[in-house]
């Protein structure tokens, strides 16, 4: 099977498709989009993509794509440890770098630590984490990245600090996506939909009532804007699946009453946190 994921390879992204994969195939891409558009077009068997980082929270374009642009479910979810290094070429000294890059999520995860420790160090944003270590390979100058430290002998380089990030319980979520919803998950599991109600008052509430008389409890909620319909919003709700017959029997009661009603998935949860 094949496995598609955010890449280049060696990003956290790349470690949590390997998780999936076992022995199977992992395919980068150049977005979050393209992914999500391979599993739907039969190129990949499933895509792996972020969905919430602890630190930074949601990722809205996993969100937005799988709400609006295709009919995919998720299958499984991951909640990964994110470890942020700072990486440098050989000979480079801690207090002698200039410039740090990354991806903007990892320099904002680790943004008390570099302006504690390196307060005269600027910070760019790039494409990927590893994009940030191909640069500082090519460099002459004392510049340092910041992302996977796994990545780092891929391009020649070493890890100068570990686990930088500012909260030790940084992680992020990632959904295993695929085109055929998961089967009998094993596992503690959630389900996720997504549900939008006409703008009148009260009606938000109505819906979350449902879910409190059948005693769901719900994890999470995200609005986000509704394509091409200002000032009206959908909600991405995620529900502990600990009764099943009551989750489908709320469910059954939301869908009737919103005007945009979507199930995106009921699947295993992995943790390696623990």
């Amino acid at each position: 099977m094949k496995y598609g994921y955010l890449g280049p390879q060696g990003t956290f992204s790349h470690s949590a498709a390997d998780f999936f994969a076992g022995e199977g195939e992992t395919v980068p891409y150049s977005s979050i989009y393209n992914v999500l558009l391979a599993v739907d077009g039969g190129e990949i068997d499933c895509g792996v993509v972020p969905v919430e980082n602890s630190t930074e929270g949601s990722i809205n374009t996993t969100i937005d794509t799988l709400i609006f642009d295709f009919d995919l479910k998720m299958t499984a979810q991951l909640n990964m440890p994110i470890a942020e290094s700072l990486v440098v070429k050989e000979g480079t000294r801690f207090e002698d770098i200039t410039r740090v890059l990354s991806h903007p999520q990892p320099l904002a995860q680790c943004s008390h630590y570099l302006r504690e420790n390196l307060p005269y160090a600027e910070t760019f944003s790039v494409s990927s984490t590893t994009e940030a270590m191909k640069q500082v390979s090519e460099s002459e100058e004392p510049i340092a990245a910041i992302g996977n430290k796994i990545s780092a002998p891929l391009y020649g380089l070493r890890v100068l600090r570990e686990n930088i990030q500012d909260d030790s319980r940084n992680f992020t979520q990632f959904a295993l996506v695929s085109k055929r919803e998961a089967v009998k998950p094993e596992k503690t599991t959630k389900t996720t939909v997504a549900f939008s109600v006409l703008n009148e008052p009260g009606n938000l509430f109505k819906i979350l009532s449902i879910f409190s008389i059948y005693d769901v409890n719900m994890v999470k909620i995200i609005s986000r804007p509704m394509r091409n319909r200002p000032e009206e919003y959908v909600f991405f709700v995620e529900l502990e699946n600990n009764n099943p017959k009551d989750i489908e029997e709320s469910l059954m009661m939301v869908k009737r009453k919103t005007s945009f009603f979507k199930i995106l998935g009921t699947y295993n949860l992995y943790d390696l946190r623990n």
